[in-house]
């Protein structure tokens, strides 16, 4: 399966019973990655990864139950950052995107519970 038909899937939530999607996507993107990427390289690819999931969880269109199933994996590239983050600045931008998902979390966290 395509990478850019996986984000569709997943950004929209056109499989919502099949959550292992997710990590067939994450496994597909590191499966691919140019192993010389420089470090700015990974930090884009990670927060992609990211923002997807995150894009997803806050699309009240998604079913509820896939907005979760997104919420419950957005650690893995959140994870792989703060692994990657290097100096104060990298570091800096991981709080500054935990930041949004918290704050996205509290604007959409009554319709995750329906």
């Amino acid at each position: 399966m395509m990478l850019s038909n996986l984000k569709e899937k997943i950004r929209y939530g056109k499989e919502p019973d099949n959550p292992m999607l997710i990590s067939l996507w994450l496994t597909e993107e590191e499966r691919c990655r140019d192993i010389k990427n420089t470090q700015q390289d990974l930090s884009c690819h990670y927060q992609a990864q990211f923002y997807l999931l995150l894009e997803a969880v806050a699309d009240e269109l998604n079913p509820a139950h896939w907005r979760r199933v997104c919420l419950d994996n957005i650690y893995k590239p959140i994870c792989s950052l703060q692994r990657t983050a290097q100096t104060e600045v990298s570091r800096q931008k991981v709080q500054k995107l935990l930041q949004e998902l918290a704050v996205t979390c509290e604007y959409v966290k009554h319709s995750l519970h329906h």
